[in-house]
């Protein structure tokens, strides 16, 4: 009767396994959740204001957070420098915190450089920008050569994939760059109007 009941499992079970369980591993599932939660860090990124202390990073709820006793999440700073705040898990609300201060200090900074200093500063985020730009055009292109060689289809898939966090990486200097030669910081909305009117795009200008 027990040999029975694991038989039955076994065809229950089979289909599942043949379908849904073996051609996720096959097409390496676990690792494209990854790379999509990656890619969504990335994003934070580009929305979220920068840490107030450091400066460095931006602040981000971590996934496997937990909410406190007033259903606020701790947003800390992914630069590692321990500044961290309790608010809402939206932009909205992490902005209303954290704009008001990095405006001020970030226009100070602004205000106070030369204009000798601006133009580097634009100089080192456009430079940024154009080489992650550069690795973002070369990933097709090592990706095909990798097909024509011989290469796991896979693993092809994978040098492809990297085009995307190039390309996003690429956006986020020139958009910096973009803030500091129109003294647009941390206004809301600003990097849907540079997204729309083209200005990531390389060697366009406003």
């Amino acid at each position: 009767m027990e040999i029975l009941k694991k038989a039955k499992a076994v065809v229950k079970n089979t289909p599942k396994f043949m379908f849904w369980t073996m051609p996720r591993s096959i097409f390496g599932w676990r690792s494209i959740v990854s790379n999509h939660q990656h890619l969504t860090d990335m994003m934070d990124t580009l929305r979220n204001p920068h840490c107030p202390m450091c400066e460095k990073g931006v602040m981000f709820v971590h996934k496997d957070a937990e909410p406190d006793e007033n259903a606020l999440y701790p947003w800390t700073c992914s630069g590692g420098c321990g500044f961290g705040v309790f608010t809402q898990k939206n932009q909205k609300a992490i902005n209303e915190v954290l704009l008001p201060l990095i405006t001020k200090k970030g226009r100070a900074q602004l205000n106070g450089m030369s204009e000798e200093e601006q133009t580097g500063l634009i100089k080192s985020h456009t430079r940024q920008s154009r080489i992650f730009w550069v690795f973002a055009a070369l990933c097709p292109l090592i990706a095909l050569y990798s097909f024509a060689t011989g290469s796991v289809g896979l693993t092809c898939i994978s040098i492809l994939s990297m085009t995307l966090p190039f390309s996003i990486l690429a956006i986020k200097w020139s958009y910096r760059a973009w803030q500091v030669r129109t003294g647009t910081l941390y206004v809301e909305g600003a990097f849907k109007q540079f997204v729309k009117r083209g200005l990531w795009i390389p060697r366009v200008e406003i």
